[in-house]
């Protein structure tokens, strides 16, 4: 039988709103299609969207290396996927 679990450990995150401040902050470059935006992190070019998340996953340790894993989620699977916890 399946069961339905949620999501238990902590994570940040912080919705993207197409500031300058939150560009600079982030790396974030406009691909200059009006909308669509490239975060880059760690080696790392993922899309992003005025109204999406960036979230912190933590750190992740391979071969002696710390790296932060990232991502960037639509608000609607960000609502999906995690609660609100503060």
């Amino acid at each position: 039988m399946l069961h339905k679990y949620r999501k238990t450990a902590l994570i940040e995150a912080e919705q993207f709103d197409g500031s300058d401040e939150t560009m600079k902050k982030y790396c974030i470059t406009d691909d200059g299609f009006g909308e669509t935006f490239t975060f880059r992190k760690d080696n790392n070019c993922l899309p992003l969207k005025r109204g999406w998340w960036i979230v912190n996953l933590g750190e992740i340790t391979v071969f002696d290396y710390t790296f932060t894993d990232w991502k960037t989620m639509s608000d609607e699977k960000s609502r999906k996927t995690y609660e609100r916890c503060d």
